[in-house]
């Protein structure tokens, strides 16, 4: 009795990753690439702005305003990667921010 074949399976290609919709006859598709840099750049101003109100923080929610920044920080850096897709009847949109 022949035992090849009981213990290995055909080889299947890989599944197509990731699975977007596809979009129909008159939809529009959009696809944006947001770069941090500039992203950066202009949110640069808005975090001056803030700054004074993270020097009270630590007075009412106990936290170093060093440490809310840095995580702030942390956050706009872990971005980086991020797909987005809205889709509605009239339009497909994707967001990759770079």
């Amino acid at each position: 009795m022949s035992n090849t074949g009981t213990l290995l399976s055909p080889v299947r290609p890989p599944a197509p990753y990731p699975s977007t919709p596809r979009a129909e006859r008159g939809r529009a598709v959009i696809r944006l690439w947001l770069p941090l840099t500039p992203l950066w750049l202009i949110l640069a101003p808005f975090a001056l702005l803030v700054s004074p109100a993270l020097t009270l923080a630590p007075a009412t929610r106990r936290m170093s305003p060093f440490r809310a920044a840095w995580a702030v920080g942390r956050l706009l850096l872990a971005l980086s990667g991020t797909q987005i897709e809205v889709d509605s009847p009239a339009a497909l949109v994707r967001i990759h921010i770079v």
